[in-house]
Parts: C-alpha cells; structure tokens; sequence
C-alpha cells in the first residue's frame, strides 16, 4: 500500500542513494522512494568495511567524482552484527568483529558522505535499524553495542554538521518488519502485555520510505539527531 505523492514528501527527479551493507533490510524502501519520485542508486558494496580510500571509491562508483544525494538511507549492520550470540561465547576476536567494527565503518562512510553533502549545503541521511538495542534481548549484546555506537556516532556528528545543512537520524523499526532474520529471535516482552498501537508493523514502502523522504523534505529540515521509532507504537521510548 502507498500513499498518494504530497509536496512534503516529493523527492522528484532528486537524487537519494540507499547503502546496504550486510543483512539485508531495505526490501521496499528503494520502490517506497521512488513512489515519491527519487532517482535512487544503491550500494551494496564490500568495500564500504575497509579502509576510507576505499569507502570513498565505492562512493564514486554509483555517485561520480562530485555527487551529493539530498538523502541516504543506510544500514550498516555485517553478519557478524546480526548472528545472535550469548556474551560468554563471544570471543575477543568475534566481539571486534560484530560490536567495534560496524562503529568504525559508519565513521568512515559518514566522513566520505560528508564530503560531498556538506558542501552541497543539504541533505538528509537516515540510519535504518532494527529497534532491538533499544530494549535488548537474549543473545543480542554485541549486536545493541554496535547499533548504539552507531546511534551515538549519528548524534555527534548530527550536532557537529547541523549548520552545513545535513541532518543526520536514526530510524528504529521493528525487527519482524525489516527482516525474516529475526523471525526466530527471542525477541524483548512487555510484562504486562500491552499490545503494539497500531496493531500491525509499519510497511517499509509506504511508511519506512516516506519518512525518509519527508526528512529530506524542506519540512523535515528542523529534526536532527533524533532517533524515531517506526514499529507501530509497541515501545514508546522518550
């Protein structure tokens, strides 16, 4: 289900990039954008994980030497991120791998987007996550470590880039709805068994998508820094 293109939420003819790097979670986010009228490219490109040369060249790739998209959606979350696994079976090795190094390959992505947005004097990038480090759950520390470090990261660098026009905001959505990964996740119960507001997930293309764009909207130029829950209403977090 989409909703009808309002002139808040038009992205015609601009430019929106989509980054994905590991578990994929952008099913109906590039269709919901292009509802709305974006010319969307898409990376899915190994060497966002490796040294900033080479993030920058897997920019350059789908954006040119000088692009600058008014909106990025990413989501940085590596398999090792993703695998569910109690504390104490997690090795040192491992716990680099799947907590410290997603924080450092969103750094380095943030610095190359930096780059050409700020220049540019606008645009809007959006982190898109799973809700799952906001109230954690079995087998899901090093997974909420790096998702909050990410979060952290994308509330610095928001305070530190609001004049140059680019905001920065993390979306929280919930897990059923981005991925079939979490299906059989043990996933956080309220006690008292409150039921989620809207009584559905959001749908990623009509509602995830048109977030997005309405944060890249003119409209959505006042919010930075923020992190917005898009799961029905099940964890209303302050």
């Amino acid at each position: 289900m989409t909703g009808p293109v309002t002139p808040s939420s038009s992205l015609e003819g601009q430019l929106v990039l989509v980054i994905e790097l590991g578990l994929p979670v952008m099913a109906g986010i590039t269709e919901g954008l292009e509802d709305v009228g974006a010319e969307v490219v898409t990376l899915h490109d190994p060497r966002l994980a490796d040294a900033q040369e080479e993030v920058e060249a897997a920019l350059a790739t789908v954006l040119g030497p000088d692009l600058a998209p008014v909106l990025v959606v990413l989501s940085l979350l590596g398999e090792a991120t993703a695998t569910l696994k109690p504390l104490d079976e997690t090795d040192l090795v491992t716990w680099r791998r799947a907590a410290s190094d997603p924080i450092r390959i969103a750094m380095r992505v943030l610095t190359a987007l930096g780059r050409r947005m700020k220049p540019a004097g606008r645009g809007a990038i959006l982190f898109l996550a799973p809700s799952l480090s906001l109230v954690g759950g079995p087998g899901m520390v090093a997974l909420s470590t790096a998702l909050e470090g990410q979060r952290g990261l994308m509330k610095s660098v928001a305070r530190q880039w609001g004049a140059s026009g680019v905001t920065l905001n993390w979306a929280a959505a919930a897990p059923r709805a981005l991925s079939s990964h979490f299906d059989a996740a043990e996933l956080a119960a309220k006690g008292d068994a409150v039921p989620i507001a809207l009584g559905r997930r959001p749908d990623a293309r009509a509602e995830i998508a048109g977030l997005a764009a309405w944060l890249a909207s003119p409209a959505g130029g006042g919010v930075t820094g923020a992190t917005l829950m898009i799961d029905g209403g099940e964890w209303m977090v302050p």
